[in-house]
Order: structure tokens, then sequence, then C-alpha cells
């Protein structure tokens, strides 16, 4: 499943993304989040981090737990 969202405020991102989260808890999967340049530390460090890729298009994949904790880093933004 791939979902597109058009989120403007801070909020909108968060809520999306933790429902997003709470649908994975029940139908398992792995998400596959695209990162701003320098993120990927950050990502590193979250629990249910399954891999993470480098390069020009930074990513890390992940469980639900990832995606929750992703969602409560300060500088957080969904992608569009």
């Amino acid at each position: 499943m791939r979902a597109v969202t058009f989120c403007n405020r801070p909020v909108e991102h968060v809520v999306t993304t933790l429902l997003t989260a709470a649908v994975m808890d029940v139908i398992g999967g792995v998400v596959d989040a695209e990162l701003r340049e320098g993120r990927v530390r950050v990502a590193v460090a979250l629990p249910g981090v399954v891999a993470t890729r480098t390069g020009p298009w930074p990513a890390a994949s992940g469980s639900a737990d990832f995606l929750s904790a992703w969602a409560q880093q300060l500088s957080f933004r969904l992608l569009k």
C-alpha cells in the first residue's frame, strides 16, 4: 500500500503518520520513509528500524514503532 497525503500543517503530518502506524500495528508491514539529507543518523537511533539508505535519496525502512518514534522528532515533516 502506498499513501499520498496533502498535509500542509505540522499537526497534519503527525496525525497522518500516527494513523498509519496504528494501521500497521493491526495489519503489519514495513514503511519506507524518505528522509531529509542528514537525517539517516537520527533514524538509525530510533526503535524498529529495519534498514537505512544513504545517497541521493536517503531513507529508512521500519516498523510501526519506528514510524511512531519518527513522528515525535522535533523537525519531523512528511516529504511531498
